[in-house]
């Protein structure tokens, strides 16, 4: 509509309906299903056999060629296949979703009016400030320069470059580990890649910037880097004349359910904490921009799934979920409003549980993450204690995980409450790891599905309501469980 000002006012999705009937990622292409289905697969070809005889004969790489080289008579036949490809397929999975309602239901109910929603909200565009954008382009250059002078500055970078005869390379991962465990000599953390060698990830860095500040240094590099070079130099040169930037939002992207985000710009990997790119948002004259959240949403689905009042209680209560949690699991001896304060290392195990169990996280994980975010260790056998008090609050949260991976290893697959299908074959695989995996992915689904599905139908609404009423409010993205939008 933005490009053409043309509106198709009924439509059907093969891609969609073949997602419906099979959420593989990566298998809903018009060729693969051509392939598969049909008995035209490879119609395409011509196309590429002119591409390579035209690029040898004219002396051109590939990546120069442009399909307005080829003539009519062919790229009309393969336009034609096109069609008719499409419409065979579409045959073909329409009878398939009729025979199965709850299939039928998602597709006809979420998958097409999400289809039409995104297809408005992907017209709107992310409004952007170019000035801003530039501005913090050039701030954000002038820091990493700084801080990589800085960084040669530190003697033991001197002493290492004087040994190497060459300039220090903060991106050359050999380089790093010869620094930070041969010369600085740091103990290692114990993660390896996949080559059997020291690790020099996010999370290393961070563990080791707790012995010595060159790796916190080098990690403040390697974020502001991400920030200049994935956002801020990408979204500037694709803004339209409108200063907005038309991304893809994807329904058939995850087994999950949940929306993914493609093209010019990665919603969906926007870092929350940083205000940078976030800061360049701006919404056009007389509007602001508004986040709505479905906070800790996929903990209220788990509480309705489970039917577990208790839990659903400490939703009805008001208070911070969290602290409420904490407060209700270790029995503190204060106010909810005061547990952040007064025991926050609870809270975070407390926080660390919720999150982890209904995904089957144990003691072990448990205790790696709240240690990891409190930055004081939690030992297994404490987060084994907060497991077992966890679920004597919540016994019936326990019953629903406990029946739902009896389930799964029974039929192997699972219908979310709305009616999606998640095929968990793997839960019949001889290696117990890969069985347990697709159980725990399998109770995944069943919550990160319906709360996506809450987000998105509630967006729809809330979109339909606008243009019914000709409000000049806009969304324009779906990020995770919040809706953005701009508004007078």
């Amino acid at each position: 509509e933005y490009h053409f000002n043309f509106n198709f006012p009924d439509v059907e999705d093969t891609m969609l309906m073949h997602y419906v009937l099979n959420e593989t990622p990566g298998t809903h292409g018009l060729k693969q299903l051509a392939m598969k289905h049909t008995i035209y697969g490879d119609y395409e070809k011509p196309l590429y056999e002119f591409q390579d005889d035209y690029c040898r004969r004219n002396g051109i790489i590939k990546s120069a060629f442009t399909w307005d080289l080829i003539p009519f008579d062919i790229i009309k036949v393969y336009a034609a296949m096109d069609a008719c490809v499409t419409f065979l397929i579409f045959e073909i999975f329409r009878d398939a979703i009729r025979k199965n309602d709850k299939i039928k239901r998602v597709y006809r109910d979420i998958l097409i009016p999400g289809m039409q929603f995104l297809k408005d909200i992907q017209d709107t565009g992310v409004p952007f400030d170019r000035k801003r954008l530039e501005v913090a382009q050039n701030l954000m250059d002038d820091e990493i320069q700084t801080s990589i002078l800085r960084l040669y500055q530190y003697p033991e970078v001197k002493i290492f470059e004087q040994a190497q005869g060459k300039e220090f390379n903060p991106n050359s991962t050999l380089q790093l580990r010869k620094l930070l465990f041969d010369n600085i000599g740091l103990s290692p953390t114990g993660k390896k890649t996949g080559t059997g060698q020291h690790s020099t990830d996010a999370e290393v860095l961070q563990e080791l910037g707790k012995q010595h500040d060159v790796p916190q240094h080098i990690l403040d590099i390697r974020q502001k880097s991400k920030i200049k070079n994935t956002y801020l130099d990408k979204i500037i040169p694709q803004l339209d004349r409108d200063s907005r930037l038309r991304t893809n939002f994807n329904l058939h992207s995850t087994t999950s359910g949940r929306l993914s985000s493609s093209g010019k710009l990665n919603m969906q990997q926007i870092p929350r904490d940083n205000p940078i790119v976030k800061g360049c948002i701006k919404a056009r004259e007389n509007h602001e921009i508004v986040a709505m959240d479905l906070t800790t949403a996929e903990v209220y689905v788990a509480a309705v799934l489970a039917k577990d009042k208790a839990l659903q209680d400490v939703f009805r209560s008001g208070g911070n979920f969290h602290s409420s949690i904490a407060k209700i699991v270790f029995r503190l001896p204060c106010e909810v409003e005061d547990v952040a304060y007064n025991f926050a290392m609870k809270r975070q195990a407390a926080k660390a549980v919720t999150f982890g169990i209904m995904y089957g996280a144990g003691p072990h994980k448990i205790s790696q993450q709240v240690t990891k975010d409190s930055g004081s260790y939690f030992s297994m056998n404490e987060a084994k204690e907060v497991i077992d008090d966890y679920f004597r609050q919540f016994k019936k949260l326990k019953m629903w995980l406990e029946q739902c991976k009896v389930d799964i290893e029974r039929d192997a697959y699972t219908y979310s409450l709305l009616g999606r299908k998640r095929r968990l074959e793997n839960v019949r695989s001889e290696d117990k790891g890969i069985a347990s995996h697709e159980v725990r992915s399998g109770i995944n689904f069943l919550v990160q599905s319906l709360a996506s599905d809450i987000n998105l139908l509630g967006a729809i609404d809330m979109n339909d309501y606008i243009k019914e009423h000709g409000m000049k409010s806009r969304i324009f993205a779906l990020v995770h469980d919040s809706i953005l939008a701009e508004v007078p």
